[in-house]
């Protein structure tokens, strides 16, 4: 419940100031963060460094979820996996669901059923997507129409404080004269908004708080105005201030959400509480789109569902295609961006492998322990910086692939094959920051093949190999041509249905990509 807190109405004392940001008072994380209102780079101020509090606006669910919301959604949870297990903060997310809206309702009309039904079918549908893309559900997801009283007790409050009015139509508006700050806090937009043709409102920016019933038919809720139902601003504000209070630490959404949804709910949100700032960081995701296209979008009719996108791609590829570039840049989705970023992947699981074959003693390298020292230091604190660098994914998988090059040119070089020296201390540090860093990514190796392997197939799969291993040994004792062929023919004929298998020496070992 909202606590009753002495009538507030903030002056719009920043009209002239847009970018006015207060540094938060807390828990300096040595991350610093892009900051919207500033337009720069700030250090991430968290309020209690033993909790972190984030909000994620959540979908609105009248379709199949499509790449744009992969993208956004899987490069959040990458986000989070970073400050949870790199920075080690204690993350409490809680994201909104929108069951009620002008889409849903328009499309349970087409389908002739009750709207409940389609938000019910597309949000199980929508968590089922997720889960395929490996992210974890929110601590706490709210649905706005088993919230509607809290909803209503917000926009009360609002009103009392004479921060919102009753529009001649019976809904609600908030009055933009009454805030803090002006549109434009979040993202530079035109001074002269288009012209509006909602004569009930006072001025153009001002925006629905309440929407009164149109027609009979219509899905509503009581209120003290009317029947009606919540406007789309005012559900985050109202269910983020149920669960986080006055303020917020991050929170977040895709790009097309910083205006108008983000500034109005900062807006409405500064004047409930009585504050200059609610959230203290906005982050936002670049959009995904088609090559040669805008953004992807269900009202542009050019979206990729879910699941036909992972009808061709692995989740983990999809996701490591996300890793590549910084959350904050669109993503042009393509062929070559799949085949680019799968290819990528393998090469740093193949060094897993090779991590693998090395403790199983399938490889016996000449290891330079200087430069793999070295390598180590350099490679940990990169990482480090690139993270604390505004969440800089890129520049991690850069510090991977000079692990990969590097560990690779001493584990498989023509003098490793004959003989072998130095201890393994610091190749086995380099595969545990290999994998520890792939899953903030959210991607996890097992020790030696993909963990999604069923155990039988691994058996079967060893059985060829050692079968295949046998008769190379028997063809190379002989010197017999033929053996030999068939051996490496069977090896060539396994590659393409993703089975590497390398021979060393008299041995052989298998990877499956």
């Amino acid at each position: 419940m909202f606590t009753n807190k002495p009538k507030l109405i903030l002056k719009r004392v920043l009209s002239t100031h847009k970018s006015i940001w207060r540094v938060p008072k807390g828990h300096d994380t040595a991350i610093n963060i892009y900051n919207c209102v500033t337009r720069r780079n700030e250090p991430f101020i968290v309020r209690n460094k033993d909790v972190v509090t984030w909000y994620t606006c959540g979908p609105t669910v009248y379709d199949a979820a499509h790449l744009g919301h992969a993208s956004c959604y899987v490069k959040l949870d990458i986000i989070q996996r970073i400050l949870r297990r790199h920075f080690a903060l204690n993350v409490v997310t809680c994201m909104n669901i929108t069951d009620i809206d002008d889409k849903i309702i328009k499309r349970a009309q087409e389908l002739r059923t009750d709207f409940s039904e389609v938000s019910r079918k597309f949000e199980k549908d929508f968590w089922a997507d997720l889960s395929a893309l490996s992210i974890p559900q929110p601590d706490i997801v709210l649905r706005v129409t088993e919230n509607i009283p809290l909803i209503i007790q917000f926009i009360e409050k609002l009103q009392a404080d004479g921060a919102a009015y009753t529009g001649g139509d019976s809904s609600v508006y908030f009055d933009t004269s009454q805030s803090c700050h002006p549109p434009g806090r979040l993202q530079n937009i035109s001074d002269s908004p288009p012209d509006s043709s909602n004569p009930h409102k006072r001025r153009q920016a001002d925006f629905a708080l309440w929407k009164a019933v149109k027609s009979p038919l219509e899905p509503c809720f009581d209120s003290p105005w009317g029947k009606g139902r919540p406007g789309w601003h005012i559900e985050c504000s109202s269910l983020a201030s149920h669960v986080f209070g006055a303020a917020i630490d991050v929170h977040a959404g895709g790009l097309d959400l910083r205006f108008p949804h983000h500034e109005n709910e900062e807006m409405q949100s500064c004047a409930f509480h009585g504050r200059p700032q609610w959230v203290n960081y906005w982050i936002h995701t670049g959009h995904l789109h088609l090559k040669n296209a805008a953004k992807m979008s269900k009202s542009l009719k050019n979206t990729i569902s879910i699941q036909e996108m992972l009808e061709e791609t692995k989740p983990e590829v999809f996701r490591f295609a996300c890793a590549k570039s910084h959350y904050s840049n669109p993503v042009e989705y393509s062929v070559e961006l799949i085949e680019t970023s799968a290819s990528a992947l393998a090469a740093v699981r193949n060094l897993c492998v090779s991590f693998s074959e090395l403790k199983r003693g399938l490889l016996k390298p000449v290891l330079n322990n200087d430069v793999l020292s070295e390598l180590l230091g350099k490679s940990t604190k990169d990482i480090h910086a690139a993270l604390c660098d505004d969440f800089n994914t890129p520049q991690v998988i850069q510090a991977l692939d000079r692990v990969a090059s590097t560990v690779n040119s001493m584990l498989h070089s023509a003098a490793s094959q004959s003989a072998s020296g130095g201890d393994l201390q610091y190749v086995l540090a380099l595969n545990n920051l290999v994998r520890d860093s792939l899953s903030l990514f959210g991607i996890e190796l097992d020790e030696a093949r993909n963990a999604h392997q069923a155990q039988d197939s691994v058996e079967l799969i060893d059985k060829l190999v050692n079968f295949r291993q046998d008769v190379r040994a028997v063809g190379l004792q002989e010197k017999n041509q033929t053996l030999l062929k068939l051996c490496d023919g069977l090896r060539d004929d396994l590659k393409p249905s993703g089975l590497t298998i390398k021979d060393h020496g008299k041995t052989s070992s298998w990877s499956k990509n």
